[in-house]
Formats: structure tokens, sequence, C-alpha cells
């Protein structure tokens, strides 16, 4: 991975900076949060560790500015112990980790391999496929009227393939179209490509909204496909997709759904009810404070229940919860429908 690490403390950046070097990452440092947005503005990261209190700009402001500026940069914040509620604040704000100072180097490596986790959201699934192709195919082998929604050019495609190009700023029009192009026909499939230029417009919830829409349209007709660019997505926009494709209430629990320890904790609890140890055991974390945010997020949700001196147990909701998560590693397996998400391979590898 390539790392930013962003601390005005010279012994802490250099050690850090090691140890992922060390581990194989691709790491630079620096040491104010000035010299980060350059770094960002000249060459892309994936993860970026950032200390919380930094001279004149704080890692809080650059969080904010990144989360602007760069989404698909995930952001660990470096704290110490009297500032561990200013961390917490941070991961609501859209912080995905943090890590106390002096950070061990297995609290390191257990952050790094929560960020792959992550990052696997966008790279998961089949080899990339041309959209275009793809759809041709979907109606030769398959014997499916199919529509396929991409960004203009109209590709080159077989006659049972029609196009509407993708407009959006605009996503309830693909909705209308679909139930148009749909309705009448008694087989029918929808090649939706670029879903990260929606994704980029529009709230992950709205775009996940709209894809099981298109699923309810398409049931007991034919298959919905949705390609993405994988260098644009995000991993969360990658998780509403795919979650939508499987689920037909996705949208509702995807703010849970979008942090691996929540994802860990929602996995053990559909094995039973868990007590707050257990429930940090599952998450592999011995940080109290961050599986108590971790948890009253799932309880906030709906999808987790707790009561005093009990222990914690999934609602009808969370079990809801827990077979979409399911159904997502079926999704990577293969073992679907037909529904599927696939990466899109860009023009000129479509020619070769």
């Amino acid at each position: 991975m390539r790392v930013l690490v962003v601390d005005d403390d010279l012994d802490f950046r250099e050690e850090l900076t090691s140890l992922l070097q060390e581990t194989g990452h691709a790491a630079t440092a620096v040491s104010s949060a000035v010299e980060a947005t350059a770094e960002l503005e000249k060459e892309e990261f994936e993860v970026m560790f950032t200390d919380l209190k930094m001279g004149r700009q704080s890692g809080m402001d650059l969080l904010a500015q990144t989360r602007e500026k760069w989404p698909r940069l995930l952001v660990v914040m470096l704290t110490g112990n009297a500032t561990v509620e200013t961390a917490i604040r941070a991961l609501q704000l859209g912080a995905f980790d943090y890590l106390r100072k002096p950070a061990r180097p297995e609290q390191v490596h257990r952050v790094l391999e929560l960020i792959n986790q992550q990052l696997a959201l966008t790279r998961a699934g089949a080899m990339p496929l041309d959209p275009a192709r793809y759809a041709s195919n979907l109606a030769a082998e398959g014997g499916y009227e199919v529509l396929l929604i991409t960004p203009p050019p109209v590709p080159k495609t077989s006659e049972k393939v029609s196009h509407l190009p993708l407009d959006p700023e605009n996503p309830f029009r693909i909705r209308d179209a679909v139930e148009d192009f749909v309705s009448p026909k008694d087989r029918a499939g929808v090649v939706l490509a670029a879903v990260e230029q929606l994704l980029a417009r529009h709230r992950e919830e709205e775009i996940a909204a709209l894809l099981e829409g298109i699923r309810a349209i398409l049931e007991g007709k034919g298959p919905l496909a949705v390609g993405y660019d994988p260098t644009k997505i995000t991993a969360t926009g990658a998780l509403a997709v795919r979650a939508s494709i499987v689920s037909a209430d996705a949208h509702s629990t995807l703010e849970s759904l979008s942090n691996p320890i929540r994802r860990l904790v929602l996995r053990r609890l559909g094995e039973g009810p868990c007590s707050f140890s257990q429930a940090m055991e599952a998450a592999h974390i011995d940080d109290t404070s961050k599986i108590a945010f971790h948890l009253r997020k799932l309880a906030e949700s709906g999808l987790v229940a707790h009561l005093p001196r009990e222990r914690y147990r999934l609602t009808a909701r969370g079990k809801g919860a827990v077979i979409i998560l399911s159904s997502i590693d079926n999704l990577d397996s293969g073992k679907t429908s037909g529904n599927r998400i696939f990466p899109s391979k860009r023009p000129h590898e479509s020619a070769s």
C-alpha cells in the first residue's frame, strides 16, 4: 500500500515509517498538514496516518480536507490517551480508525489488516470485463434483451442490446428507463457501467436504493450487472453496490456495514449473543473506547440490542444485515442468481 505518515514528532514519525517499510509498504513521511496536502496533490495514497495535534493546522482539519478532496483515502488518526474523545469524534467525521500513541507494532499491523479488508471491497470480484461485450454475451448466451447503460459514446453491441447514455446527474431517470425497457419483456437484463460516476455525485444510500429498485423491476426476468472502475470507486461505495445487488433493504444498513470492525462484530453476533469482551475478541482489538463506539453505532442503527447486565444480541434487522454479509461472500464465490458486480476494462484494454 502507498501510505502517508503525518506527524510533527520526528522520532515517532521515523519509527512508524520504518515499520511500514519493513512490512512491504511504500511509506512517505511529512511533519505538517501543509506538507501532507502538497504530497496528496502530487501523488495518490491509499492510507494516511496523521497525528491529531500538529501546529497551526490540526489532524482534524486535515481529515476534513481529505474527506472533501480525496474521498478514497483511508485516514487513521494518531492520538495520545488524553485526546481519545477527539479521536472518537474523528471516527464520527469519517476517519477509518485511530491508534493511541505510542502505537505497538502489533496494533499497527492489525489496523493494516483492517485496511486491507476494506480495500479488498474495490478489488474483489471477477476479472475485468468490457461492459459492451458482456452485454452482447448476455444477450447471445442467455437469450435476454439487454439494456446497456454507459457513458457516451455509444459502444458497438449486438442487435439485442439497447443503449442508454448514463446521466450521472439524474439517476432517477435510469430507474424510469429500466422500467419502460423491462416491463413489456419476458426476459430482460441490465448492465450498468461506470457506477462510480453516480456515487461521486450522490449519497451511497441513494444509489443503493436505485440499484435495489432496478433489481425489483428485473425480478423473475433477468440479471443486473454493475461495472465500476476500481481506481475511482471508494471502498464504501463498492460495499453499497455489492450490498444492494444481494439485498432488497441494503441502503438502510450501509453505515453500520461500512466499517470492518462492525462487520466482524456482526458476524460474531450471528453465532449468538456475546459480551463486551467477546466483541473485542471477535474484532481482534484491545481498545475499550473503540469497541464501545462501534457497538454504540450498531445499537443506534437498530441492528444490535443491549440492556444493562445483559449480553449484546442481534435484532431482526441485525439478522438481516448478517444475511447481507453472507450474501456478499457468495457474490464473490459466484453462488448467485446471475446478478453481479465487476471491474470494467478501459477502452484500450478491451481492444487488446
